[in-house]
Protein backbone atom coordinates (compact mmCIF):
# COMPACT_ATOMS: atom_id res chain seq x y z
CA UNK A 1 0.00 0.00 0.00
CA UNK A 2 1.09 3.20 -0.92
CA UNK A 3 2.04 5.64 2.19
CA UNK A 4 -0.21 9.35 1.86
CA UNK A 5 0.61 12.27 3.28
CA UNK A 6 -2.70 11.79 5.69
CA UNK A 7 -0.96 8.85 6.68
CA UNK A 8 2.30 10.36 7.45
CA UNK A 9 0.61 13.48 9.56
CA UNK A 10 -1.63 10.17 11.25
CA UNK A 11 1.09 8.51 12.57
CA UNK A 12 3.49 11.53 13.50
CA UNK A 13 0.86 12.86 15.28
CA UNK A 14 0.09 9.61 17.35
CA UNK A 15 3.55 9.55 17.78
CA UNK A 16 3.84 12.78 19.18
CA UNK A 17 0.93 12.36 21.69
CA UNK A 18 2.07 8.67 22.96
CA UNK A 19 5.56 10.53 23.64
CA UNK A 20 4.52 13.90 25.13
CA UNK A 21 5.34 14.59 28.73
CA UNK A 22 7.62 15.78 30.97
CA UNK A 23 9.38 13.24 32.60
CA UNK A 24 13.11 12.32 31.43
CA UNK A 25 11.98 8.80 30.21
CA UNK A 26 9.77 10.61 27.92
CA UNK A 27 12.28 13.20 26.71
CA UNK A 28 14.37 10.15 25.84
CA UNK A 29 12.27 8.40 23.95
CA UNK A 30 11.05 11.73 22.14
CA UNK A 31 14.91 12.46 20.78
CA UNK A 32 14.78 8.89 19.39
CA UNK A 33 12.22 9.23 17.48
CA UNK A 34 13.22 12.46 15.90
CA UNK A 35 16.15 10.46 14.96
CA UNK A 36 14.65 7.67 14.01
CA UNK A 37 14.50 6.35 10.31
CA UNK A 38 10.86 4.00 9.35
CA UNK A 39 13.19 0.54 8.54
CA UNK A 40 9.81 -1.61 7.55
CA UNK A 41 5.85 -0.53 7.19
CA UNK A 42 3.69 -2.74 6.75
CA UNK A 43 -0.55 -2.64 6.14
CA UNK A 44 -2.67 -5.77 7.66
CA UNK A 45 -5.31 -5.05 6.44
CA UNK A 46 -6.86 -4.09 9.70
CA UNK A 47 -3.94 -1.53 10.38
CA UNK A 48 -0.46 -1.22 10.13
CA UNK A 49 2.92 -1.61 12.30
CA UNK A 50 5.80 0.89 11.29
CA UNK A 51 9.41 -0.44 12.52
CA UNK A 52 11.49 2.09 13.07
CA UNK A 53 15.89 2.19 13.37
CA UNK A 54 17.39 3.92 15.78
CA UNK A 55 20.47 5.17 15.31
CA UNK A 56 23.39 3.36 17.48
CA UNK A 57 24.73 7.20 19.32
CA UNK A 58 20.43 7.92 20.27
CA UNK A 59 20.27 8.10 24.10
CA UNK A 60 19.03 5.33 25.78
CA UNK A 61 16.17 5.41 28.24
CA UNK A 62 17.50 4.78 31.96
CA UNK A 63 15.98 2.34 33.09
CA UNK A 64 16.31 0.26 29.97
CA UNK A 65 12.20 -0.25 29.39
CA UNK A 66 10.42 -2.98 27.51
CA UNK A 67 6.81 -1.57 27.53
CA UNK A 68 4.06 -1.09 25.48
CA UNK A 69 2.45 2.69 25.56
CA UNK A 70 -1.06 2.25 24.23
CA UNK A 71 -3.38 5.18 25.97
CA UNK A 72 -4.08 6.91 22.65
CA UNK A 73 -7.03 6.72 20.14
CA UNK A 74 -8.62 8.10 17.62
CA UNK A 75 -11.67 8.46 14.66
CA UNK A 76 -10.57 7.93 11.34
CA UNK A 77 -13.16 8.88 8.08
CA UNK A 78 -14.81 5.62 6.95
CA UNK A 79 -13.94 3.65 10.34
CA UNK A 80 -17.29 3.62 12.59
CA UNK A 81 -15.40 2.14 16.03
CA UNK A 82 -12.72 4.04 15.88
CA UNK A 83 -8.62 3.22 15.96
CA UNK A 84 -6.22 2.49 18.65
CA UNK A 85 -2.50 2.52 18.50
CA UNK A 86 0.29 0.85 20.49
CA UNK A 87 4.08 1.66 21.13
CA UNK A 88 6.58 -0.70 21.88
CA UNK A 89 9.49 -0.02 23.33
CA UNK A 90 12.23 -2.42 23.75
CA UNK A 91 15.61 -2.22 26.36
CA UNK A 92 15.26 1.47 26.48
CA UNK A 93 14.81 2.06 22.47
CA UNK A 94 11.75 2.74 20.52
CA UNK A 95 10.88 -0.34 17.98
CA UNK A 96 7.30 -0.65 16.31
CA UNK A 97 4.31 1.20 16.09
CA UNK A 98 1.37 -0.56 15.78
CA UNK A 99 -2.23 1.72 14.73
CA UNK A 100 -5.47 -0.87 14.37
CA UNK A 101 -9.30 -0.83 13.86
CA UNK A 102 -11.54 -1.89 16.63
CA UNK A 103 -13.79 -4.68 15.80
CA UNK A 104 -13.84 -6.39 12.11
CA UNK A 105 -13.49 -2.99 10.12
CA UNK A 106 -10.34 -2.32 7.32
CA UNK A 107 -8.03 -0.33 7.45
CA UNK A 108 -9.39 2.22 4.60
CA UNK A 109 -6.87 2.82 1.79
CA UNK A 110 -7.51 6.48 1.65
CA UNK A 111 -8.37 8.88 4.05
CA UNK A 112 -8.01 12.65 4.81
CA UNK A 113 -10.10 13.40 8.12
CA UNK A 114 -8.21 12.13 11.66
CA UNK A 115 -8.65 13.19 15.28
CA UNK A 116 -6.81 11.59 17.85
CA UNK A 117 -6.94 12.12 21.56
CA UNK A 118 -5.58 10.10 24.73
CA UNK A 119 -7.79 7.33 26.43
CA UNK A 120 -8.62 9.11 29.61
CA UNK A 121 -9.42 12.23 27.74
CA UNK A 122 -7.62 15.59 26.38
CA UNK A 123 -5.12 15.39 29.32
CA UNK A 124 -2.80 12.39 29.97
CA UNK A 125 -2.02 11.19 33.47
CA UNK A 126 2.26 10.11 32.99
CA UNK A 127 1.80 8.90 36.44
CA UNK A 128 -0.67 6.90 36.27
CA UNK A 129 0.76 5.03 32.97
CA UNK A 130 4.09 4.53 34.82
CA UNK A 131 2.74 2.82 37.79
CA UNK A 132 1.60 -0.07 35.55
CA UNK A 133 5.14 -1.19 34.76
CA UNK A 134 6.89 -0.76 38.40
Amino acid sequence: MEVSKAFLELEKEVMIKLLDGTDDILKVFREQYYRALVKKREFSGMGFFTLFEIPEDAPLSEPAMSIQLGDVVGQLDGVKNGIGFVLFLKNGFIQMLEGYTYGDEKWPKNFTEFKVSYISGSNRDVKKIWEKFK
